[in-house]
């Protein structure tokens, strides 16, 4: 023990002479005297011991409950609250890569979002050759990232003449690269779910202009060769309960959950200011696609928060926000999954979509905490490695001066991050 608490007091003189963040790599760890919030732990454990062996939880129990092994670095925390790394299930890192997404915006965004909590993303459809890079340079540890599991996109041929589509296929055609396919009734869809794959995406998104027919077939042939499929929640020719009876495993964007009963958005939600009694009035009743949600496992990545900024930018779209935020808050309550993605281009983290989900959703906050940890874990089908603080899990943390639950901006009072066994210490 002694030898322990020396080595820990050398690690943290050099913490404290580096730069404003600090990596450090400590080998096995036992942090002590911390309290525990996460899905399996709503009301605070406090005084607890976590060990971590490398880049694994190798044990958690009460202070004192039994030996720290001799050569562990012994962390005392008392006080500090100690949560599952953060996931936001909604980013997009390489729409650009030659441009606006060019690798030093990239490395510095994800350094930043590391530093604050995030240990995971799922981007949502890219340059998969960008983010294979990307990937594959986070996991390694070759740069300061959170872990980043990405997609491939599928769309009916008419949106390929979006720009995005050119931009993240530079050097190849639009709609004909294998992370970025226009597909239609005649495709092979066993050759284009196999080139999905081969990008070394973790599932496929699907965008826009698709049949029902066709999210079925896409989504059987994906499960046959163990690709998830993620979805947009309404994609033109296919209404939500298309998507969620297919199979798909997330649905995106709460505001599209209208389009299960509303083919057409009515001309004055655009037009005219309206009060919250309003909005309140013609949110539709969505308990049945909610319900069927429930019974399929069905997660919601609502991303509340770019529909916000989008309505405070132009009020001729605030409708998407008024009415998301209410659906989000009929799904919370019908016991939908809801994981916390916020597809806003980086400019703001997953925290404060979190903190969105209870101020505008009504969500407690341990659900919200949630949102940010297990259900994201469920949404790339890595709740037995992530999303809870558990032995055998990875050593993916985030440790606080002052508890989440009393108020969510907390999560903010970052003291020390982990990431795979890596500790980031603020100087």
């Amino acid at each position: 023990m002694k030898q322990s608490i020396i080595a820990l007091c050398i690690t943290l003189v050099c913490i404290a002479c580096a730069p404003a963040y600090s990596q450090t790599a400590l080998g096995d760890v036992a942090l002590t005297g911390v309290t525990i919030i996460d899905a399996n732990h709503p009301a605070p454990l406090t005084g607890q011991t976590i060990l971590l062996k490398g880049k694994i939880l190798s044990a958690v129990f009460p202070d004192n409950g039994q030996a720290v092994p001799s050569n562990f670095t012994v962390i005392p925390l008392k006080g500090k609250y100690i949560i599952p790394g953060l996931i936001d299930t909604h980013v997009h890192m390489a729409t650009d890569p030659s441009g606006t997404d060019n690798r030093a915006h990239a490395l510095a965004t994800l350094n930043d979002m590391l530093r604050s909590g995030i240990t995971t993303v799922r981007d949502m459809a890219g340059d998969a050759r960008t983010l294979a890079g990307l990937s594959r340079d986070a996991m390694t540890g070759e740069i300061n990232s959170p872990d980043i599991y990405y997609s491939s996109l599928m769309a009916g041929p008419e949106f390929f003449t979006d720009p995005r589509t050119a931009a993240a296929t530079a050097g190849g055609v639009p709609g004909k690269m294998p992370y970025m396919l226009a597909v239609t009734d005649s495709t092979d869809f066993v050759r284009a779910v196999a080139g999905a794959k081969g990008t070394g995406a973790t599932g496929i998104k699907l965008y826009a202009n698709l049949s029902a027919n066709m999210v079925q077939k896409i989504t059987s042939e994906a499960t046959k060769q163990q690709l998830i499929v993620w979805g947009h929640a309404w994609l033109q020719d296919a209404i939500p309960s298309n998507l969620v009876n297919a199979g798909v495993s997330s649905v995106s964007h709460a505001p599209l959950l209208l389009h299960e009963t509303i083919s057409i958005v009515p001309k004055e939600w655009k037009t005219q200011p309206h009060d919250a009694a309003y909005w309140d009035k013609v949110t539709p009743d969505l308990t049945v696609l909610f319900r069927l949600m429930v019974t399929k496992h069905t997660i919601l990545d609502a991303t509340l928060l770019t529909y916000k900024k989008w309505g405070e930018s132009d009020k001729t779209v605030q409708y998407d926000y008024e009415i998301g935020k209410r659906l989000t808050t009929q799904a919370y309550k019908a016991g939908v999954i809801i994981c916390a993605g916020t597809d806003d281009d980086q400019e703001q983290f997953v925290q404060e979509e979190m903190k969105l989900l209870v101020k505008e959703a009504q969500f407690k906050p341990i659900d919200a905490l949630i949102a940010g940890t297990l259900n994201g874990a469920k949404a790339l089908h890595l709740e037995n490695r992530l999303g809870t603080i558990e032995q055998g899990k990875d050593a993916n943390l985030l440790i606080l001066d002052k508890n989440p639950l009393d108020d969510l901006d907390n999560i903010k009072a970052v003291f020390m991050v982990i990431k795979a066994g890596s500790i980031y210490k603020k100087r």
